[in-house]
């Protein structure tokens, strides 16, 4: 799932989600999961209060990071883009750091929409073919 999202005025960047950005955010952070950040965002983000957000920003920014990443190319081979975009911007600290204003309150919301829709096209069943019999 791929979405432009505005960062800040007259900027738009392409977000991508899909099955091997948790395989992306381990190689481009390694130590850190994935699976769990995103639960803790998205769950500090439902409580919805107001400064609860400031503790879960490195998650923030790894999770927008890797998903900017992906944005750069069509497939999970890492194209010259992307190379490009990890001598440009080395951690996510530099690359948030090159925008004027990255709000978490306004992309956090269009980051876990991306991904929930793409949670939600993993989860669907591609063919009406049973499982195997378990021996």
């Amino acid at each position: 799932m791929e979405k432009m999202i505005e960062v800040e005025a007259g900027k738009r960047l392409n977000f991508k989600a899909s099955a091997f950005s948790p395989i992306i955010y381990n190689r481009l952070f390694p130590g850190r999961d994935f699976l769990r950040d995103m639960d803790a965002l998205k769950k500090a983000r439902d409580k919805g209060e107001g400064d609860l957000m400031a503790p879960y920003y490195e998650q923030f920014a790894r999770i927008a990071y890797t998903f900017a990443y992906q944005g750069l190319a069509p497939t999970p081979r890492q194209t010259q883009e992307q190379k490009g975009f990890l001598e440009k911007y080395p951690d996510e600290w530099e690359w948030i750091d090159s925008f004027k204003t990255f709000s978490i309150y306004k992309i956090l919301p269009e980051i876990a929409k991306l991904w929930g829709e793409n949670e939600l096209q993993i989860s669907e069943q591609k063919n009406g073919v049973p499982a195997p019999p378990v021996k």
